[in-house]
């Protein structure tokens, strides 16, 4: 079964919009609520303190995925290292997807930009595992300069995407960030595949955070598998 990790900023405000909740129905979900504990003060104190109202958001968050038809399991975390902490329960969950939230009302259009040499095939699969055989519409925008037509319809044709619009623009690349963004207005989600690191990315920050900065809605990040 397919998992995704939901990490939320659960005592900040940040929380799962309704599109989100529909999309996520098909997979299993670990919602991750954490802390980011400040300096000088005690993961345990911070506990102590917040854990009750933490807990009560949480179940509020598991509640809203089984009214869409969806399952999830909760965990809860007060840390300083809130990066560390995602990256460990994802690994601990097994999780295929890491998703940032933002605002999605809807989940009828899906944007599965291809960047960062990311693995094409994983990518696909998890985009099919996710829609089903809901009437979502899928979108793919190839622009890696390594990644052909060619490979990106094939994935999708045998993974059963076979009516999803495919659209390259490999010129693109050295401002993909910004393509995507121009595009994803039109759109209620984002997925796409973990790049891997170039100097660009380490100097300006994680590409998808920066693509989920830009959109302002949820992007669903699938996992690199070595």
């Amino acid at each position: 079964m397919t998992k995704v990790l939901v990490p939320v900023k659960i005592l900040e405000g940040e929380s799962v919009t309704p599109g989100l909740f529909d999309l996520l129905s098909t997979v299993d979900v670990v919602v991750l609520g954490y802390y980011e504990v400040p300096d000088q003060t005690p993961a345990e104190q911070a506990k102590l303190q917040f854990e009750e109202r933490a807990q009560a958001k949480l179940d509020e968050l598991r509640r809203g995925f089984a009214d869409a038809g969806g399952d999830a399991e909760t965990r809860l975390a007060f840390t300083g290292e809130a990066e560390q902490t995602i990256a460990r329960v994802t690994v601990e969950a097994d999780c295929d997807a890491i998703v940032h939230p933002g605002v999605a009302h809807d989940a009828d259009r899906l944007l599965v930009p291809f960047v960062g040499r990311a693995d094409v095939g994983t990518v696909v699969d998890f985009v099919a595992a996710l829609v089903g055989d809901r009437d979502i519409t899928v979108s793919a925008l190839g622009l890696d300069e390594a990644v052909s037509r060619e490979e990106i319809r094939n994935a999708l044709d045998a993974a059963g995407l076979d009516t999803a619009d495919l659209t390259m623009q490999p010129e693109s690349t050295g401002d993909a960030i910004a393509a995507i963004a121009d595009l994803a207005v039109d759109y209620d989600l984002v997925v796409m595949g973990e790049p891997k690191p170039t100097l660009s990315e380490w100097v300006f920050g994680d590409l998808e955070d920066r693509v989920a900065r830009e959109s302002l809605g949820p992007v669903v990040v699938v996992r690199a598998r070595d």
